[in-house]
């Protein structure tokens, strides 16, 4: 073989790697001869090819989400690894997301985060409050660095933008239902339903129920802990105006009953001995017997304090309106919104 026919396969390997780091997400398998189909992000406030975006972004598919089991934004670390997202003692307030490790630490809900959290374009005040179960999505994009120029404050470590899959023109529908044959007994229902009104006026709703039961033991109460409940539902409208006009409407509400977060013990700390001897072996997770219990993490069993619980119930409503206008050469989007959320818990 020629040195120029080397040359060749070299240069055509070279230029094959850059293509797979420049698309920066999760692709699917494809045969050989099929032409990657070009993706396409709204991480700048416009669309555009994610090879042309000067951003470090991950870009994940709906069916990729829909395929990793991803049912809310903590599952989405699953198929974007710069992405932590974990609960500390709640929920609502204990959620911390994370961007290449840098993020808000504290349980306290009277932190602002550093990784902004956007659903269809409407920032979410903390992370708690975007845990609703996600309808079915168009894409994810995580947004890696400081996003302050485009997204505002409380970006200072990256951005999450969820872009949820909106009215067609084409009717559609689907249900899926689950059950789990074990003792957490968890059962689910998501359904939707696509309804083109006219060629210019289109309906989506979308819900989902979710329960599933808990699988740490009280042993003071006898009662399960981390146990969930929770439904969402949503229901959007898309109109049409005019060729260079969509106006694009979205109500949403979402409720959750949990008993979160308990954990087991691992080991005792230096001091345990010394505080059940001076409460008499009340005051350091006593057996019935008084004094300290021998550990087994498997047995799945805590001490709740008598009168303090692990409850945790949370309600949100909003409503979004969002006006894409053409107006030749200059694109103009305008989204304005108005959410409520409470969240109270029970520690």
């Amino acid at each position: 073989m020629s040195k120029k026919s080397n040359w060749g396969r070299i240069l055509l390997s070279g230029a094959s790697l850059a293509a797979m780091g420049a698309l920066a997400s999760p692709a699917l398998a494809q045969d050989a001869d099929e032409v990657t189909d070009e993706i396409v992000v709204t991480a700048t406030g416009r669309a555009a090819a994610i090879q042309d975006v000067p951003l470090a972004v991950t870009a994940v598919s709906g069916e990729q989400l829909e395929n990793s089991g991803v049912e809310d934004l903590r599952d989405v670390t699953q198929v974007a690894p710069s992405l932590q997202m974990g609960t500390g003692q709640s929920n609502s307030s204990g959620t911390i997301a994370r961007i290449r490790g840098i993020g808000t630490g504290s349980d306290n809900p009277g932190f602002e985060g550093a990784v902004g959290i956007f659903i269809d374009g409407v920032y979410r005040a903390r992370a708690g409050a975007a845990l609703a179960d996600l309808p079915e999505l168009e894409r994810v994009e995580v947004l890696r660095g400081p996003q302050g120029t485009l997204f505002g404050r409380n970006t200072s470590a990256g951005a999450i933008s969820v872009v949820s899959a909106g009215p067609g023109f084409e009717p559609g529908a689907y249900i899926e239902a689950g059950y789990g044959l074990d003792d957490l007994e968890e059962a689910s229902l998501e359904a939707g339903v696509n309804m083109p009104v006219s060629d210019s006026f289109a309906l989506r709703f979308d819900g989902v129920l979710r329960d599933r039961g808990g699988y740490i033991t009280d042993t003071t109460g006898g009662e399960d802990i981390n146990s969930s409940s929770r439904w969402s539902a949503r229901g959007q409208a898309l109109w049409d105006i005019t060729p260079d006009a969509s106006l694009r409407l979205i109500l949403d509400a979402a409720e959750s009953d949990s008993v979160c977060c308990g954990a087991v013990y691992v080991s005792y700390g230096t001091t345990t001995a010394i505080i059940s001897a001076l409460t008499g072996g009340l005051g350091a997770t006593p057996s019935a017997n008084g004094g300290v219990p021998p550990i087994n993490p498997e047995a799945r069993t805590m001490s709740v304090t008598s009168g303090r619980g692990y409850g945790e119930t949370t309600e949100e409503i909003g409503f979004s309106g969002q006006l894409d206008w053409d107006l030749g050469g200059v694109n103009l989007t305008s989204i304005t919104a108005v959410r409520d959320w409470k969240a109270v818990r029970d520690q």
